[in-house]
């Protein structure tokens, strides 16, 4: 991230004049920049790869650690962590305003039974935001187990400076997990192979009980941890989920893009993500969608017709013999490169995208953003130099099919 300008900011800043009365602050110490510029300023807080320091006329903003000396780098590291994020009105934590580099659960999630009826195979339970629905008693012991994934990737997708503000479907007050005991009463909503499926029509996330290591044996319950790439597809379906409101204003290849990078990242069983080392992610992710460049290579779909692919045409792609990989590798990449790749590398761009889509009121202004900052004067082709570039330095080598991967478009298109 190119960050000088916030450092000359800073000191402009300082030489202005305020008059305003002061109250009592932390004291102040002589930053240096890695340039040797200095300022004197308050540590306020440590937030991801920045720190965020107060002057003395009260204004605060953060500088990136990398632009600091060995010595502030250290002294900011050794400082309390900051504390989390003020809720927000609706009672979900504020989003970041830089990327994390982690995001982590405090500890299990509070599990409630609100229903366990064998007559009717009932059994039903509530962690936080989410109820589990099931046709078999699980008991709140296990649903916390597995129910730290599903709150994890709630507080992620809460957290990226995207500000995505995940809440439930409309008249729903938790989002809603169904869980299948048998594989056979899954295929009936889910897809054959998948490890869970999120339908938006029934405002639910399907998953069978394999999917997150549960087994039942008889009445008794067995939980064991979920395969990483059971994990890898649930991380993905569950971030459809708190994207449902975005899910109709959104081009199919950002949708499942979005979906691609939260998937992307570390997670482990304790509820928390890492985004230490993003470019290793970013190489084991291009492996598994592309195992025969070892992760090093890649052939991406061409830029344009990813960028403009209809819904039909990427889901005809999921039928045997079809691109699903590479359409899926492809907006994995391609969402990973606007979030940290573009411009000055601090997603921005793709940011004030969805602040004009927020607000987009037909096709035509969602397709004027897209124009305005995300291509931002930038031919197809150009974008895609870009794009290859910016990769080579995160350790990929990208090259591109021809146009047509996906079939002819729609007239519609």
């Amino acid at each position: 991230m190119k960050s000088s300008h916030r450092w000359c900011i800073a000191i402009t800043l300082l030489l202005s004049p305020f008059s305003q009365a002061q109250t009592t602050a932390p004291p102040t110490r002589i930053w240096t920049s890695t340039d040797g510029r200095k300022i004197d300023a308050a540590f306020v807080a440590l937030e991801g790869d920045g720190v965020k320091i107060r002057m003395a006329n009260g204004s605060t903003f953060t500088v990136p650690l990398a632009r600091l000396s060995a010595e502030d780098q250290a002294f900011a590291k050794s400082q309390t962590p900051a504390p989390p994020a003020s809720p927000s009105p609706s009672g979900s934590p504020a989003a970041s305003t830089t990327w994390p580099r982690t995001v982590s659960l405090e500890d299990k999630p509070v599990v409630t039974v609100i229903k366990e009826d064998a007559a009717t195979k009932e059994f039903i339970y509530r962690s936080p935001h989410y109820e589990f629905q099931c046709d078999s008693k699980l008991g709140a012991n296990v649903v916390r187990e597995f129910g730290r994934m599903f709150e994890a990737t709630w507080l992620i997708n809460n957290l990226l400076p995207l500000d995505f503000k995940p809440q439930p479907e409309p008249l729903r007050e938790f989002f809603l997990a169904r869980l299948f005991t048998e594989k056979a009463d899954y295929m009936k909503e889910g897809i054959e192979g998948s490890a869970g499926i999120y339908s938006r029509g029934k405002k639910a996330l399907m998953v069978p009980l394999s999917s997150l290591g549960v087994k039942m044996v008889g009445s008794r319950v067995s939980l064991e941890n979920g395969s990483d790439q059971d994990n890898v597809v649930l991380i993905h379906e569950i971030t459809h989920q708190m994207m449902n409101h975005w899910l109709n204003k959104l081009p199919t290849w950002y949708v499942e893009g979005a979906a691609e990078y939260v998937s992307m990242l570390e997670y482990n069983s304790n509820g928390r993500f890492s985004l230490i080392g993003l470019n290793r992610q970013l190489q084991n992710f291009a492996e598994r969608r592309n195992y025969a460049g070892g992760g090093k290579s890649y052939t991406m779909i061409d830029l344009e017709e990813l960028m403009t692919i209809e819904g039909d045409r990427w889901s005809a792609a999921l039928g045997k013999g079809g691109s699903a990989n590479e359409n899926y590798g492809s907006a994995g990449l391609l969402t990973y490169f606007f979030y940290h790749l573009d411009g000055k590398g601090d997603a921005a761009n793709i940011i004030a995208y969805l602040r004009q889509v927020q607000n987009a009121k037909s096709n035509e202004e969602e397709q004027a953003a897209v124009k305005t900052h995300l291509l931002r004067e930038r031919t197809y082709a150009q974008l895609a130099d870009e794009v290859k570039k910016a990769l080579r330095k995160e350790g990929i080598d990208i090259t591109y099919f021809p146009p047509g991967k996906n079939g002819p478009a729609t007239s519609t298109n």
